[in-house]
């Protein structure tokens, strides 16, 4: 039987205050994914009253909008909440000074979207794209001014309230999009929705924690500009790079072939980034607390990587295993073509997703410029990478990411395991519970896909092949992983205590 990943030792060192810190986590963890599930069904219902009542056109004009300022909302506040979060010795006064020049970020966001708005409405010959685009530009004011007050709520660890909050954001733009519709609005139902949810949860923030202003000073602000800038970088860097995939292959190989390349991504990542968006919203601020104790650092990360392997990792490889099955009975026919980059897009969508787990941890460990110069190389190589594999259609396409990603995180790895002084066998331990299961998973499906006659119905063999997987997976985790489960439900059951 496989032994701890965090040894006793380790463990008799977590104080109460450790304890604490988990039963944070876990109740962020809990709360964000409850709020946001809820939050996506409740759009998932909206979006369907809203598409009949309005007609494509209207949807069409405001992508048009929106694929602009795709960018601009990443230049937005210039990483400073993340700086914030990040970067706990700044003063009140400079805290001040970033909430002023995260506004005046802001403000120049909504400038420059007027400056551009009447010729991309021309680009698109579209007359309605320029208002729409000032108008949702707007938003840029309203987020940046709350950028900094709801960095410092979540440094607070106030997860349960950032949660209900963009929980009640949703609704008040889901019912502002379904009365504006309702009334014959148009296209301004989709507009105005996230616009007026914007305010009303700028405005809830700005009541809970109230922040003065004061005018930025270059050596004040020196540090939280340097980090910001790397935070941006890093950012601005990942969209480009992650992008050029479908960018080069709408180039090279066409509409029809980037759009089954499009849907296979979809399919593959989709679930997984739902699991792994609730991290990203609670770790940051996790992290940051404990960013002077390596210790308690390299604990959540290996149980945190531990436990979302355990969970993502049977969800991405058991895609990959039945794909072909999948894609017949749900999509048809049709999306063939969707097959073989599934099967690999989906295998590797489980593996990235621990990479995510490195990125804050840069940011506390004083590492954010490894961040910047990753992103740097990510977009040096990663079109390269498409480009190549364009050659071999939409399967290059995807097994592109798999040759081309790992080389970008040997670098952040390196340092994320020296700054929690973790051995990389020791971190290769906290996936062995979710590999092994995998092991005989695969064996098992593999081999009921061989047995299974290729005249029984598709979709009895998809549920045979889905129950028989994921029951061999759960039972062997159960049966060699047992004390590793047992861990891992009791920190859930001491996050119910006071």
């Amino acid at each position: 039987m496989m032994q701890p990943i965090v040894s006793t030792s380790e463990s008799s060192s977590t104080t109460a205050a450790g304890s604490s810190l988990d039963r944070v986590l876990v109740r962020g963890l809990a709360w964000t994914g409850t709020v946001k599930w809820l939050s996506q069904i409740l759009s998932w219902l909206s979006t369907i009253v809203v598409a009949r009542l309005l007609v494509p056109e209207d949807y069409g004009v405001v992508a048009m909008a929106a694929s602009v300022l795709g960018l601009i909302t990443l230049l937005n506040e210039f990483g400073l909440g993340a700086a914030v979060v990040a970067l706990r010795h700044l003063t009140e006064k400079q805290i001040a000074q970033i909430h002023s020049l995260a506004s005046l970020f802001g403000i120049s966001g909504f400038l420059l979207t007027c400056a551009v708005a009447i010729p991309i409405g021309q680009f698109f010959g579209a007359q309605e794209v320029p208002l729409i685009m000032i108008t949702m530009g707007a938003g840029f004011v309203i987020l940046a001014m709350r950028s900094v007050p709801s960095a410092l709520l979540e440094k607070d660890l106030r997860f349960k309230f950032l949660a209900f909050l963009e929980g009640g954001q949703s609704l008040v733009a889901t019912v502002t999009t379904l009365i504006v519709a309702w009334f014959g609005g148009g296209y301004w139902a989709l507009v105005l929705g996230g616009l007026v949810g914007q305010l009303a949860a700028t405005t809830v923030i700005g009541l809970s924690r109230p922040l003065s202003y004061a005018w930025p000073t270059i050596d004040s602000m020196k540090e939280a500009l340097r980090f910001s800038s790397h935070v941006l970088t890093s950012r601005v860097s990942w969209y480009v790079a992650a992008s050029s995939d479908v960018f080069i292959g709408g180039r090279v190989l066409g509409q029809v072939a980037v759009g089954v390349y499009s849907l296979a991504g979809t399919l593959a990542y989709v679930p997984i980034e739902k699991v792994t968006a609730l991290l990203s919203r609670v770790m940051p601020a996790i992290y940051s607390t404990v960013q002077n104790d390596p210790p308690a650092m390299r604990r959540y990360l290996l149980l945190l990587t531990e436990a979302l392997s355990l969970i993502v990792w049977p969800m991405a490889v058991g895609m990959s295993l039945v794909a072909h099955d999948f894609v017949l009975v749900v999509l048809g026919a049709k999306w063939v073509g969707v097959i073989a980059p599934l099967e690999i897009l989906a295998c590797w969508a489980g593996v990235r997703s621990i990479f995510g787990l490195v990125g804050p941890l840069l940011y506390v460990t004083g590492n954010s410029r490894v961040a910047m110069l990753n992103g740097l190389l990510c977009v040096a190589t990663y079109p390269v990478g498409f480009w190549i594999g364009s050659h071999w259609g939409v399967v290059g396409l995807a097994w592109a990411w798999v040759l081309v990603q790992p080389f970008a995180f040997i670098q952040p790895y390196k340092h994320v395991l020296r700054a929690t002084q973790l051995s990389l066998w020791g971190y290769l331990r906290a996936l062995w519970p979710a590999l092994s299961g995998i092991i005989l998973m695969v064996a098992c499906v593999l081999g009921i896909q061989h047995a299974i006659s290729a005249d029984w119905p598709l979709a009895i063999r998809l549920s045979i092949e889905i129950l028989i997987g994921g029951g061999v997976y759960a039972m062997s985790v159960q049966l060699f992983h047992r004390q590793r489960l047992v861990m891992l439900f009791q920190l859930i059951r001491e996050s119910r205590k006071e």
